[in-house]
């Protein structure tokens, strides 16, 4: 793949690399040579939210207030 043009994560340095799991393209800073990713993907951050400001940790699981429940519980 070709690289052209500036990071597009800091958009300010030339672009070096093309990651290969978002297509994002980046310079040095952004890049991690260990996993060959930019540097979002590389610490697993949705590509679509570059600032890694997705859904608040903690509350995992069924909601609640949804009237979600767990096989089997007894809950419809």
């Amino acid at each position: 793949m070709s690289v052209a043009g500036l990071c597009q994560v800091c958009e300010n340095a030339q672009a070096e690399h093309a990651c290969r799991t978002c297509g994002r393209q980046v310079c040095d800073d952004h890049w991690s040579d260990t996993v060959r990713a930019c540097s979002a993907c590389a610490r697993g951050v949705d590509a679509d939210d570059p600032g890694g400001e997705g859904p608040a940790s903690g509350g995992e699981g069924p909601d609640p207030g949804r009237g979600d429940s767990n096989p089997g519980d007894g809950y419809r």
